[in-house]
């Protein structure tokens, strides 16, 4: 037994501060705090280490299971226009915040187990929870770190801009993001006449949710037609943010919808009734009788855990929410939707509009990621929510389709394989001009989430040293020049893997927005960092369709057997291998560069159906319904 445990996380106020002595144990519990004492020469131990491989799947299955909390009995009043409001928090932010609550009390609760300590340091999110695990022990507690506020994924809206060849990103909060959006879509769209006309109304009507044009531009064309409307309705990123996006929606005669000319006085008048009385609702619901038992596995209650994050998200949201409901059940009342076409289905607008529509309108839902799924990614694929989706799913190859018929007993007439119709135009990217004499390597890093709570300071170590590794084996070629493209998600691991580049070199070009199907054209060989070995970077599929050689380096200790990896049409090697070696093979052994190539066609042309044609056949597909 020890006397004193310190527990270590990134708010505290001077890391300094803590000091070392035979009655005390240090654990840091962030990869900010472990650099920091680190640097500082204090040892400790990792607090994330504590939990291993599989109570981490234990508890992501945990976090999972609480995804449909709100379809308990005891919380339908909450339903307005046939729709759940407690439901339409997003899948993913739901997750996050409450597998990374689950893992704090997991790591805390075996720290506490082990060591005993009579006394505590930390942070009050800590406090709380050795409050809630130890409810008959006294252990002492002292707070070392000053508050931290805590965001859910769209608490606030990144805005990412390439400056002077410098990736820049923006933070905003939710409502200026909003605001923002509100007048930029209603002066483009008065500019360029993409507001839609109601005079159309009748025609039948594909709905499309939450789609970036200028990825899916040929999915677009083909689903122009004089026959129907296309109407899409992107809420988490604005289609009249850029120009590319503003030309695909014109020459595809697809158009925004304005609340302002759909609403009439007496819808207004009833959205703000329902606004008033869903806030009081709220505001006076939190019954911890109830949601203890909501949220409860086996003995362990984690109500109290997420309680307070929970409530703030519907005290804040809860507005927009009644009036998103309006909004669908307007556009279904007013206009011939006959299809609803989205690459998600637990997102915040795709849950309102797929939860408002009438059994007539078929929904279709677009495979968006090279998932590959097989038996043993099967624990990670339920985030896909296939399993929940009760209409027509589209994937790009019949693996995937044979996966959900086998795994999830889904019919096989709701389960099109087309292929994908974001790599339909990629034959048409002008090839690589032979003549240059330097040699271009494209790093592709997959940033590091919470998703299936893996996101420790080990992984994070793994990545630091591996990027930097990669960057001085390339200071030893002459003519080999390297780039990094960033991912476009949301992550804040980003800005950290940007930084990492940075402090290497500052001469090193970044990408952020630049379309990376260009930037593996003009590149002779492709690594890719992955962090969780089982959802591969789809770079890797975009390489292969170019007939670039691809390296994908993994961070965790499991490599899985994927299709393209039996085939020889990559190399996959873990961090540890002598990276030196297999980087010069790669860029000069000309027999292995072909193999690979070769190797890698040959995967494609069975895996991707359709190629070429996949937004043709989809389109079809849609029509016909």
């Amino acid at each position: 037994m020890i006397q004193k445990i310190i527990l270590v996380t990134k708010s505290i106020k001077d890391h300094s501060t803590i000091k070392e002595n035979s009655n005390t144990k240090i654990f840091s519990c962030d990869y900010t705090s472990h650099k920091k004492l680190q640097e500082l020469g204090i040892a400790h131990s990792m607090a994330e280490n504590i939990l291993g491989y599989d109570q981490r799947i234990e508890i992501f299955n945990m976090a999972k299971k609480f995804q449909n909390w709100h379809q308990d009995d005891s919380l339908k009043e909450f339903n307005l226009n046939g729709v759940n409001l407690l439901g339409l928090l997003d899948g993913i932010e739901l997750h996050l915040l409450i597998i990374e609550k689950l893992i704090n009390f997991f790591m805390i609760k075996k720290i506490l187990d082990d060591e005993e300590p009579n006394s505590v340091e930390c942070s009050n999110k800590i406090k709380d929870i050795i409050l809630l695990i130890k409810k008959n022990n006294s252990i002492e507690i002292k707070i070392n770190s000053k508050e931290e506020k805590e965001e859910l994924l769209w608490d606030s809206i990144n805005i990412k801009q390439n400056f002077m060849g410098i990736p820049i990103s923006i933070k905003i909060s939710r409502a200026k993001y909003q605001k923002l959006k509100n007048i930029l879509d209603k002066t483009v769209s008065s500019i360029f006449g993409l507001w839609f006309n109601f005079k159309n109304k009748n025609k039948k009507t594909i709905l499309i949710l939450e789609m970036y044009p200028p990825v899916y531009k040929e999915l677009f064309k083909n689903l122009n037609n004089k026959d129907n409307n296309l109407i899409i309705i992107n809420q988490r990123r604005p289609v009249t943010y850029d120009l590319e996006s503003i030309k695909i929606l014109r020459k595809s005669n697809c158009k925004l919808i304005s609340k302002n000319d759909l609403f009439e006085k007496k819808d207004l008048e009833k959205i703000e009734k329902s606004k008033q009385e869903f806030s009081q609702k709220i505001s006076n619901f939190w019954n911890d009788d109830i949601l203890n038992k909501v949220f409860k596995n086996e003995d362990v209650v984690f109500w109290p855990l997420i309680k307070d994050d929970i409530k703030s998200i519907f005290n804040k949201r809860m507005n927009e929410y009644v009036e998103s409901v309006f909004f669908a059940k307007k556009i279904f009342s007013k206009i011939n939707i006959t299809s609803i076409l989205s690459l998600y289905d637990i997102g915040e607008t795709e849950k309102v509009f797929l939860e408002s529509k009438n059994k007539k309108v078929n929904s279709f839902l677009l495979e968006h990621g090279f998932s590959l799924l097989f038996e043993d990614t099967k624990t990670f694929a339920s985030l896909s929510s296939y399993d929940n989706f009760r209409d027509n799913i589209i994937v790009w190859s019949d693996f995937q389709k044979q996966f959900l018929i086998s795994n999830y007993k889904i019919s096989s007439k709701r389960i099109f394989a087309l292929g994908s119709p974001r790599y339909d135009s990629l034959n048409k990217i002008k090839k690589i001009d032979k003549s240059r004499k330097n040699l271009q390597v494209l790093i592709a890093p997959t940033p590091i989430t919470q998703l299936q709570g893996f996101d420790t300071s080990d992984i994070h170590e793994k990545y630091e040293n591996t990027i930097i590794k990669l960057c001085k084996i390339f200071e030893n070629y002459k003519n080999v020049k390297i780039i990094f493209k960033m991912h476009p998600s949301q992550s804040g691991h980003n800005n950290e893997l940007v930084k990492i580049i940075q402090n290497y070199s500052k001469k090193i070009p970044i990408y952020l927005l630049n379309p990376v199907s260009e930037l593996i054209q003009k590149s002779d060989l492709v690594i890719t960092i992955t962090p969780e070995g089982w959802a591969p970077s789809t770079i890797i599929l975009e390489s292969m369709i170019l007939e670039k050689p691809v390296m994908n380096i993994i961070l965790d200790k499991k490599m899985y057997e994927f299709e393209y990896v039996k085939k020889n049409g990559i190399i996959s090697v873990p961090y540890t291998i002598n990276l030196q070696n297999e980087i010069n093979q790669l860029l000069f052994d000309k027999k292995l560069r072909t193999n690979l190539v070769e190797n890698s066609n040959l995967f494609v042309k069975e895996f991707l159906k359709n190629q070429g044609v996949s937004s043709e056949k989809i389109a079809d597909t849609i029509r016909s319904y």
